[in-house]
């Protein structure tokens, strides 16, 4: 069973509600029923009860017929008719006096659970010995109510106190706490509580149920004003909590931002050593395009002079076929033996075919491998060219990560705008910031 607290304090004083003459929002009707009365006592028929004969002995000792009450003893004081409800006198006296009495609340003693079973056992003992106890206090009135959301007692009772002057038995919540041992003084009735409240625990305490230090007074608050308070107080504490979430939120949006600035300088660090890299890049690649249209050009070049003499040489050959092979010319006996003879045109023709086409054949060997050089630097231009196409393809990725990081941290910077305005809504800007220092002196240590 957990922990409980006790409830003793002043209740606003409705006869009609706690008879159930009507029912408030908060009242199930289908358990009115399991309510226990204790006593239910026309206040008229108590007041009578009490003072009725005080007064006829007081109007005995009266010689003037003005000195009289000619009146009930609660309309001579209250100067109004009989109310359900409680009526207070121009001396400050009340008619009634209420007493509300709870163990636990709604979220651990509910009606209807084993728990609120054994809160009304106890409050029902406590009641039982109510009027033993305050004698001074007269119980026309007393409910138990199991139609609402916690086990409560409603206690009214009128307070009767003895005096030498005037007449001798009268209303008077002083002089009835006096009598009971209570002395005098505005903590009277403060005194009185805290004892009832002792008696209360130690019945619990017989039933196995722990009572809790007891919170704050209510002090004059009507049950209503103080179930209000009860109600802001639990809010207050909601607040205080979601305020303490919201500095860990703050505190890590602070962080993360940090983060993210430290993140971000980096990053555009990154970028500009990329773009710098990017700029000579370009300015590699830009001179590649050169080279390699310089090479482009030397190579259309060196192919078509390697065609022109190409022809050149098949046109030489062509000439060359139309000479006799030196083996097939025949040779004549000449003065000089049998040596070949060729006319100086033919020999000229020969030998001029012959160095042309020795030095058609040394020039096409030249040709061809200058075109396999300029083939294979073009190859490997090609292969920087994907290389820093491929740089170029990374820079972009960066940059599109660079873009998500700022809206990343545009987003941040929004939400923790806010967490700041709520923060100062609620006026603890400056315990953030205390927080935040002492935070931060602590990372520093």
């Amino acid at each position: 069973m957990s922990e409980k607290r006790i409830s003793h304090c002043q209740g606003k004083g409705s006869l009609a509600h706690n008879n159930r003459k009507f029912n408030a929002k908060n009242v199930d009707d289908t358990r009115t029923k399991d309510n226990i009365v204790f006593v239910q006592q026309p206040i008229e028929e108590a007041y009578e009860h009490l003072f009725g004969a005080a007064i006829e002995r007081y109007n005995a000792r009266q010689k003037r017929a003005d000195r009289k009450i000619n009146t009930s003893y609660y309309e001579h004081i209250f100067k109004h008719k009989v109310s359900q409800s409680v009526v207070t006198s121009a001396d400050k006296r009340k008619s009634f006096y209420e007493d509300v009495v709870q163990i636990g609340d709604m979220k651990n003693t509910g009606v209807g659970t084993p728990d609120a079973e054994i809160a009304t056992a106890c409050l029902t003992e406590y009641m039982q010995g109510f009027q033993e106890r305050n004698p001074n206090f007269y119980v026309f009135n007393a409910v138990l109510h199991l139609d609402e959301a916690t086990p409560h007692l409603h206690i009214d009772y009128i307070p009767v106190g003895h005096y030498k002057m005037g007449v001798d038995t009268q209303n008077g919540i002083a002089q009835a706490l006096k009598e009971m041992g209570y002395g005098s003084g505005k903590d009277t009735i403060s005194r009185w509580r805290e004892a009832e409240c002792k008696v209360l625990t130690e019945i619990c305490s017989r039933h196995g149920i722990q009572i809790a230090a007891p919170e704050k007074s209510r002090g004059s608050l009507t049950v209503e004003q103080y179930k209000e308070y009860a109600k802001i107080t639990e809010q207050v504490e909601e607040k205080k909590e979601e305020v303490a979430r919201l500095d860990e939120q703050a505190e890590y949006a602070g962080s993360l931002l940090k983060h993210r600035e430290e993140m971000r300088t980096q990053v555009e660090s990154v970028i500009d050593e990329l773009d710098e890299q990017y700029q000579e890049k370009n300015a590699a690649v830009a001179h590649l395009d050169e080279e390699i249209a310089e090479k482009s050009s030397a190579l259309s070049q060196a192919t078509a002079e390697l065609a022109d003499k190409q022809t050149l040489l098949e046109t030489s050959a062509r000439k060359v076929t139309k000479l006799k092979f030196i083996d097939e010319i025949e040779t004549g006996k000449t003065m000089f033996g049998g040596k070949v003879t060729l006319s100086k045109e033919d020999y000229g023709m020969l030998t001029d075919l012959s160095k042309k086409q020795i030095a058609a054949e040394n020039r096409e060997s030249e040709l061809t491998a200058e075109i396999e050089r300029l083939k294979k630097e073009n190859e490997e231009a090609a292969k920087k060219n994907a290389a820093l196409e491929q740089k170029e393809q990374d820079y972009y990725k960066i940059r599109e990560e660079l873009r998500t990081t700022k809206n990343e941290l545009g987003s941040l910077k929004t939400l923790y705008k806010k967490v700041l305005e709520f923060i100062e809504s609620l006026k603890l800007t400056q315990k953030l910031q205390e927080f935040l220092k002492q935070r931060t002196r602590g990372v520093k240590r």
